[in-house]
């Protein structure tokens, strides 16, 4: 899927951040259920899981339909626009429409390419084919959630604080305890970008959110384009306009995705647009590069990995000696101990000097300091 999203430099207020617990909670439902796409929290996922009870492995696996696939989000509730904490987003849940709850989970049983329609109560109850494709996506992909769907069908408001009760007991046994360490990350985290923004620009800026967000700038415009290697989901394209606003709000349970929400909202008399960019932690992507290993070591690492040239390594470490009796020793011709001393020296292990007629090999001891220099700073 292609998503573009295009926006003026010097509108005011263009660019946002936010931190939301709720959001955080609900990504870390779709790691705790897709786990084996996200290794880096793997550990996290055991220990969770550990913590849950019977009754609360019930709920998650009811309500995974929603979490599992991609992240649950419930925008019209959760605008990480600002800094809320847990109580006030959990508030948010009880006092905001139902409908603001309860269709947005209908729209994500009835999406498809990656798109959910947006589509209201009273149309479902008034179109039996609607609830019967709603169900029959759910029935296909994780039957275990047919019950909470049936339900969100049935009684929209029951279904509302079942959630909330839920969402309630996973934040206390999964989140709770460790979120005040999780908010400076992701406070610390906004606050580095939002330097970075001022002292550097703001397309220098984005295009360190993720290594797979392409970023250009021509003239005032700068443009983001997500590409992923999903076949099935359609592009899109946004433009946002002088009102409109790019939320970025990074996550600790993000990597290795990034996610980007739009959404259109009416706000006095006009409509207004907002992207929202969910992206991993600094710190979490650089967990996620793989080391590489200096070529020094590599260099020593690939000359010593052979059992002949360790044998004449061994011997040379005795005392300096000729091709002849390297080979007598150790059961070669010379012409295959001359390529191995060839290879030893090419690397710093060995270093010829010629005595007489004869070309002698000692060991260069440098090479072992090396050596060892090299994996300290890899293994630490």
């Amino acid at each position: 899927m292609n998503v573009c999203v295009r926006l003026d430099t010097t509108a005011r207020d263009a660019v946002a951040f936010g931190c939301s617990p709720a959001h955080e909670a609900l990504r870390s439902l779709h790691v705790l259920g897709s786990v084996k796409r996200h290794p880096l929290h793997i550990s996290w996922a055991l220990r969770a899981r550990e913590h849950l009870g019977a009754d609360l492995k019930d709920e998650v696996d009811r309500f995974a339909f929603w979490c599992q696939g991609r992240p649950l989000s419930l925008p019209r509730i959760w605008g990480p626009d600002e800094v809320s904490s847990w109580p006030e987003e959990l508030a948010a849940l009880h006092e905001a429409p139902v409908e603001c709850y309860a269709e947005h989970l209908v729209a994500e049983a009835l999406q498809a390419n990656g798109r959910a329609p947006r589509v209201r109560l009273e149309d479902v109850h008034a179109d039996p084919a609607l609830r019967e494709r709603a169900e029959q996506a759910v029935r296909d992909r994780h039957p275990a959630s047919l019950p909470v769907l049936r339900e969100l069908f049935d009684d929209p408001e029951r279904s509302r604080k079942r959630f909330a009760d839920f969402l309630t007991a996973y934040w206390d046994v999964c989140l709770a305890a460790e979120w005040p360490s999780l908010e400076r990350h992701l406070l610390a985290d906004i606050a580095a970008r939002s330097r970075a923004g001022y002292q550097r620009g703001l397309a220098s800026m984005l295009e360190d959110l993720a290594p797979h967000l392409r970023v250009v700038q021509k003239g005032n415009e700068v443009s983001l384009t997500l590409t992923r290697s999903q076949a099935d989901a359609a592009s899109m394209e946004i433009t946002l306009a002088e009102q409109d606003r790019l939320l970025l709000v990074p996550s600790h349970f993000a990597w290795p995705l990034v996610t980007i929400v739009g959404q259109r909202e009416r706000r006095a008399g006009h409509d207004r647009q907002s992207v929202q960019i969910f992206y991993a932690l600094e710190a979490m992507q650089r967990q996620a590069h793989p080391p590489v290993p200096s070529e020094d070591l590599l260099t020593l690492l690939r000359a010593a990995a052979h059992p002949a040239r360790l044998q004449i390594l061994q011997l040379l470490a005795e005392r300096p000696r000729s091709t002849s009796e390297i080979a007598g020793l150790i059961g070669l011709t010379e012409a295959a101990v001359s390529r191995h001393l060839k290879l030893l020296a090419e690397a710093g292990w060995a270093e010829p000097e010629r005595h007489s007629y004869y070309v002698y090999y000692r060991l260069v001891r440098a090479a072992q300091g090396r050596l060892t220099r090299a994996l300290e700073r890899l293994l630490g």
